[in-house]
């Protein structure tokens, strides 16, 4: 009985989440001035042992197309590697390429290092394992028009793998750039990972980024808001390298989500602030919930994963066998939900609230995710094989969210932002 009134609450709540998110997307995106904006740009590439990426990510800055001048610098951060070395060899070919070495002191510290180089206003940051379409650099520069806009946040997609995980990551990937999209409506967005743009005054005013917490480029955004600029998000394109293994995902998302729960412990005051009510009212708050989310969802739900398979099979001494595997395939693909809602429809299964409630929530989900998937990335086999065994990849997450939470109050480790998740 407790489980069921467990469940019922958590749907409801997801049910409120979802349809925000659901209204949020048929509102129109905000207009940005018309006439068309290309200053020149000065692109800061922060590296750290990159040697595997960085020559074809400066290749896709310099062929990318963008009718005025650009100068492209490389932060090498003390690389042990031939990061530098490439990137020199690469600068003595094209007198638009600038490489700048310094000391090992991680991502921030690089970016601050380019900024005081760059001899342009509009700053374009990219990572140095991410490569962007021809178009990127005139799209993501748009937004910055207006004066008010102090930062502009891209569309991420993930360099195409043969690895399983990476097309769970490209799901995933498609389905956070909706998140942003809907943030961005509700003047809420607040992260610019792996290539975005920003004014240098901007970034100057409020001190530069700051590199105390592993996740800076979520930590600078509310600063940006607190200077009173607003963060836009534009539909450039890049595509970026992510862990290949399990072990490397595991402490990517552990990092990511303790670095969160820094920001928001460090901004705090930005909770339900009505100055700030897209931000303090609907994105922060959101984010927070999946950590109440995972601490109650995953364990009801491997609750009942695992006391039916003693009900229905381990009690008969049915251990493995055909109907066990069908019980569990059902379980981690979508099509236990179809197959759920099918007999639903023809009444094998009597409709109970929780079920009502639980079949409502994947209709909403199936929505917004199939949405970003076309908004915001491309149908093909890999996306369409992620989507039917994606359920588990989000207990994996969850379970991610339980290691970096606990992490977070009882261990004190720095996460360097350059440490390598593949």
């Amino acid at each position: 009985m407790l489980v069921e009134i467990l469940l019922t609450l958590i749907t409801l709540v997801l049910i409120m989440i979802y349809s925000s998110w659901i209204l949020l997307i048929v509102l129109p995106r905000k207009k940005g001035l018309r006439k068309k904006f290309f200053p020149p740009i000065s692109v800061v590439i922060p590296a750290h042992n990159e040697e595997e990426n960085i020559e074809a990510t400066l290749e896709s800055v310099l062929n990318a197309e963008y009718p005025n001048e650009r100068e492209v610098i490389v932060v090498d951060d003390g690389s042990k590697d031939r990061t530098a070395e490439i990137a020199k060899k690469i600068a003595r070919k094209n007198p638009r390429v600038k490489l700048v070495k310094g000391r090992h002191r991680g991502k921030a510290k690089a970016l601050n290092l380019g900024l005081k180089i760059a001899k342009n206003e509009i700053i374009v940051a990219l990572d140095a394992d991410t490569k962007i379409e021809r178009d990127a650099l005139m799209k993501i520069v748009q937004p910055l028009a207006e004066k008010r806009v102090g930062a502009v946040a891209s569309v991420l997609r993930v360099q195409r793998s043969r690895k399983f995980l990476t097309w769970l990551q490209a799901f995933d990937y498609a389905i956070i750039s909706g998140w942003k999209s809907i943030c961005e409506k509700a003047n809420g967005l607040c992260i610019l990972p792996g290539f975005c743009a920003f004014r240098k005054s901007a970034i100057e005013k409020i001190g530069g980024f700051k590199g105390d917490t592993p996740v800076e480029d979520y930590d600078i955004c509310f600063y940006l808001r607190k200077a009173g600029f607003e963060i836009r998000m534009a539909d450039a394109v890049a595509y970026t390298r992510v862990p290949e293994t399990i072990r490397g995902w595991l402490r990517q998302r552990v990092r990511w989500i303790r670095g969160t729960l820094q920001v928001v412990k460090k901004h705090y005051k930005f909770l339900f602030n009505r100055k700030h009510v897209g931000v303090g009212f609907f994105s922060v708050p959101t984010q927070l919930y999946w950590y109440f989310h995972s601490f109650l969802y995953l364990p009801l739900v491997l609750y009942q994963i695992l006391s039916g398979y003693f009900n229905y099979f381990l009690a008969y001494g049915n251990v493995i066998s055909l109907e066990v595997f069908k019980y569990f395939f059902n379980w981690f693909t979508v099509f236990g939900m179809v197959e759920l809602i099918y007999k639903t429809l023809i009444g094998a299964y009597a409709l109970t609230p929780l079920l009502l409630l639980t079949i409502v929530v994947f209709i909403l989900s199936l929505c917004f995710n199939f949405y970003s998937l076309f908004r915001f990335s491309e149908f093909n086999i890999y996306n369409l094989i992620a989507f039917i065994f994606f359920f588990p990849y989000v207990l994996i997450i969850l379970f991610a969210y339980w290691i970096g939470t606990l992490l977070e109050f009882y261990e004190r480790r720095n996460f360097s932002k350059w440490e390598k998740c593949r």
